[in-house]
C-alpha cells in the first residue's frame, strides 16, 4: 500500500509536468512564429529593394540626356531639367 504522501507527490509532478509541457510547447510555437513572419518580412524588405535598383537602372536607361531627373540625387538641378524639356 502507498502512502497519501507519496500519492500526492506523484499527483503534484504529473500535474507540475503536463503544464510544463504545455507551456513549454506553447512558447516554441510562439517563438516559431516570430520567426516565420520576420523571416518573411525580411524577403519582403529584400524584394523592395531589388525592385527599386531595377527602377533606378530603368531610369538611369531611360536617361541619356544626361540630366538628372530625381529629385532625391544631390546632383539634381531644377534649372537643368527644366531647360531640357523646352
Amino acid at each position: 500500500m502507498v502512502s497519501p504522501d507519496l500519492k500526492l507527490a506523484r499527483w503534484t509532478a504529473l500535474g507540475v509536468g503536463i503544464f510544463y509541457g504545455w507551456f513549454h510547447s506553447r512558447s516554441l510555437v510562439h517563438a516559431e512564429a516570430k520567426r516565420k513572419a520576420l523571416e518573411k518580412y525580411h524577403r519582403k524588405e529584400e524584394l523592395i529593394a531589388k525592385a527599386k535598383a531595377a527602377y533606378a537602372a530603368k531610369l538611369a536607361a531611360e536617361n541619356t540626356s544626361g540630366v538628372i531627373t530625381d529629385p532625391n540625387d544631390p546632383r539634381f538641378s531644377l534649372e537643368g531639367l527644366l531647360k531640357s524639356l523646352e
